[in-house]
């Protein structure tokens, strides 16, 4: 019986090594970019299976039932995603692009977001995707105003991309 016990256990430790030794590969993400990876997830090009997808100023983490891979993101690129709501919302400070649900889903907006020194980084109609995001791609290490409009309604905040900063926005209630 010891012999057996001793048998199953040492199956088991192969087992649980094995379930750990999974790769990015494993997940259909080798050679991705974080940004690689965000865009696909927008698009629904990539549909996440067997993984959760958070994401922080300077990292992308993919994330398993037994594993955390960090994937880089963009040096001079910082990544917001933001859901203006008029009625839900919930707060947020790091955007799981696997999780989070935003009120108001492909809908229209006018999003435009200025530089404190005037600069226009952003000024064009963006359609809000299937879980109620716009995904922006901003400067690093700038603050700025971001307006989001959509007909009569609008909402105003300064974001700042500084290292640290909220990589999701859902305070933008639409008035």
């Amino acid at each position: 019986m010891k012999h057996f016990i001793a048998m199953l256990s040492l199956l088991l430790v192969f087992v649980l090594a094995g379930c750990s030794s999974e790769s990015l590969a494993d997940l259909g993400l080798e050679d991705m970019t974080g940004k690689d990876i965000l865009t696909q997830l927008a698009t629904g090009e990539l549909v996440p299976d067997g993984y959760h997808v958070s994401v922080y100023d300077h990292e992308l983490v993919v994330i398993t039932e037994h594993n955390e891979f960090s994937v880089p993101m963009p040096e001079d690129e910082f990544y917001l995603s933001v859901a203006p709501y008029t009625t839900l919302t919930h707060g947020c400070t790091f955007h799981s692009a696997t999780g989070c649900r935003g009120e108001l889903e492909q809908e229209t907006f006018q999003v435009r977001f200025e530089l404190e020194d005037g600069t226009v980084v952003i000024d064009q109609e963006m359609t809000s995707l299937a879980n109620g995001f716009i995904d922006l791609w901003l400067p690093r290490d700038v603050e700025g105003t971001l307006t989001i409009t959509q007909g009569d309604l609008s909402s105003s905040k300064v974001i700042s991309t500084a290292p640290g900063s909220p990589t999701c926005e859902t305070t933008m209630q639409l008035t």
